[in-house]
């Protein structure tokens, strides 16, 4: 039997939702009235409307008649992702439809977007009065990681009612994008349903750490997608003449709004990470404030907002075919990505729960980003660069920032209370080592495969890269893996006969390789700004600098383990 519950459109909430019912309804009968329109962002804003007038009458409805109660669903997840939904469509519907639909003179169309804006208010006053309170028990899509997995839907319907065909199809970088917005949508979509739906209890996996895998995973999906996607997009495609100015809506514009959402939906995923991940393992835990807060912390946050500015004009200006140029996108993009690792990890606590040396890892991460936005911050500007080219620029600016605040954050680490203890990378010679391998990854950006494959000389400096290389790389990483306990002798004594090795393998290089590449090779006269000739002249003084910072640190590690113990 039906009971009438007229308690329900009289509490704040009830109120609430009848004048969304109004406002909604207005807005679409005045736009209506004024005529159709083909274009898909004013399809947009009707489907908003008359879905939120459409799904806020059926719940007053259904609470009303307390028809609710007998539904085999999560009735509190269900209003709560409808409203948030709803906030966040009509907020759209009442920004898009005005920029491009509305006029000075246009009477119905203004009240229609007025109306809207009131409809949205209402909406965002009722996501506060259902959003869970602290402790107060309630479903997933009550709490916070609930409300963002909405909003990541929601931003993903913008994304796919901007896209067309014809922009990504032949274009695989582009594909790879759409896939990524698909699969993750679809990874949202389900987990609301499932929430909804009280299905998840047919996870074969507890929901919680299932979740955190698709929030880490559609982060780092999104991170590809924030730069391919304007890298493909637009790479020597301006705006249109035919799009004079923003009320003349051309495709161009809706590249531009993909970009901006794939940020904003990046920026979102990574909020949820952080929460599942806290979710999950920290339940009792409470955030680590201290770790964005402390001066480490400060300079941390603002390398990856430099960073990801860097690389996201960089993006803007095109796709360059020349290798440094691909050198400094993955500078930016590696040092801003594990820069916010690094952010997460210590705000959620997690980094005491990784099974290697923190200390030893930050300290050569901070050093390694140094360098390599050192090198960065010289390359771009020296190849890339005009008087005119602002963006470039912009970018050159922002990188040298960039290099300026890793390394006071070297600064920071190395600068310790004298007696602490720290690990091997955060000395001297752990110093060094990083300093080699990074060297030696600009030799090999810097080589030419046709300039050494015919002659014998070359090909034993490429193997003296090479394998110094892997053995820098490999005590490295065995030292933030902490597993130097493994080693069946000395882990001094190796890594001094290591440094000797390596010093005199890479004196002969310095003979080498000039002595091969310069013989009867002058550099040409139609060589203009830069050449290929070029990088024999940066593989030359690069091995010169390894050579002597193999020295430096064969001195220091004779030192450290024949004289440590004399005084």
């Amino acid at each position: 039997m039906v009971t009438l519950d007229v308690k329900t459109l009289t509490v704040p909430v009830g109120i609430v939702r009848m004048l969304e019912v109004v406002f909604t309804c207005i807005s679409f009968s005045l736009v209506a009235s004024a005529g159709h329109n083909t274009s898909s962002f004013w399809t947009w804003c009707m489907f908003t409307w008359c879905f939120c007038f459409c799904f806020t009458f059926l719940i007053l409805i259904l609470e009303f008649t307390t028809l609710s109660a007998k539904l085999p669903i999560s009735w509190r997840d269900f209003t709560t992702a409808f409203s948030m939904l709803a906030t966040l469509m009509v907020l759209a519907a009442s920004i898009i439809f005005p920029t491009f639909y509305s006029c000075s003179s246009c009477g119905m169309q203004i009240g229609a977007s007025v109306t809207s804006w009131l409809a949205f208010i209402l909406y965002a006053i009722e996501v506060g009065l259902t959003r869970a309170k602290p402790g107060e028990i309630s479903g997933f899509l009550s709490t916070v990681p609930g409300l963002l997995k909405v909003l990541e839907a929601f931003v993903a319907c913008i994304i796919f009612t901007s896209l067309e065909s014809t922009q990504y199809f032949n274009f695989p970088g582009l594909q790879w994008c759409v896939a990524v917005y698909s699969v993750c949508f679809i990874f949202a979509l389900l987990i609301i349903i499932f929430t909804i739906g009280q299905l998840l209890s047919l996870f074969p996996a507890p929901f919680d750490k299932v979740l955190t895998c698709c929030n880490v995973l559609a982060a780092l999906m999104y991170m590809t997608a924030v730069v391919i996607w304007p890298l493909y997009s637009f790479h020597d495609n301006p705006r249109h003449r035919a799009c004079p100015d923003v009320s003349s809506h051309c495709p161009w514009d809706n590249l531009a709004v993909i970009t901006v959402m794939t940020i904003f939906n990046f920026i979102a995923y990574i909020v949820d990470t952080v929460y599942s991940v806290r979710l999950v393992f920290y339940i009792t835990t409470m955030l680590n404030v201290e770790a964005l807060t402390h001066p480490v912390g400060g300079m941390r946050i603002a390398a990856a907002i430099l960073t990801c500015l860097s690389f996201s004009l960089v993006a803007s200006v095109g796709y360059n075919p020349y290798s440094y140029w691909p050198w400094c996108m993955f500078t930016w993009c590696f040092c801003c990505f594990f820069t916010l690792l690094i952010l997460v990890l210590e705000f959620t606590n997690l980094s005491t729960k990784v099974p290697i040396s923190w200390d030893d890892f930050t300290t050569a991460f901070a050093m390694l980003a140094a360098l390599m936005c050192l090198a960065a911050s010289i390359i771009y500007p020296t190849f890339f660069t005009c008087k005119t080219c602002y963006r470039q620029i912009g970018a050159s600016v922002v990188s040298w920032l960039c290099f300026g605040v890793y390394a006071g954050e070297v600064a920071l680490t190395r600068l310790r209370p004298r007696g602490q203890i720290s690990g091997f990378l955060s000395t001297v010679p752990g110093l060094l080592k990083i300093l080699e391998t990074f060297v030696a990854c600009i030799i090999f950006t810097s080589l030419d495969p046709g300039r050494y494959s015919a002659a014998p000389g070359l090909q034993w400096c490429v193997a003296v890269y090479s394998l110094c290389f892997i053995s820098a790389i490999v005590i490295i990483l065995l030292t933030i893996g902490q597993l130097l306990s493994f080693f069946p002798f000395s882990f001094d004594k190796l890594v001094t006969v290591y440094n000797v090795v390596a010093a005199v393998m890479y004196m002969t290089v310095m003979v080498i390789w000039p002595f091969y590449s310069f013989q009867n090779n002058g550099r040409p006269n139609d060589c203009g700004h830069v050449c290929a000739w070029d990088k024999l002249v940066v593989v030359t003084f690069m091995s010169i600098i390894n050579f002597i910072i193999y020295t430096i640190d064969t001195v220091y590690s004779i030192r450290l383990v024949f004289f440590s113990t004399e005084h």
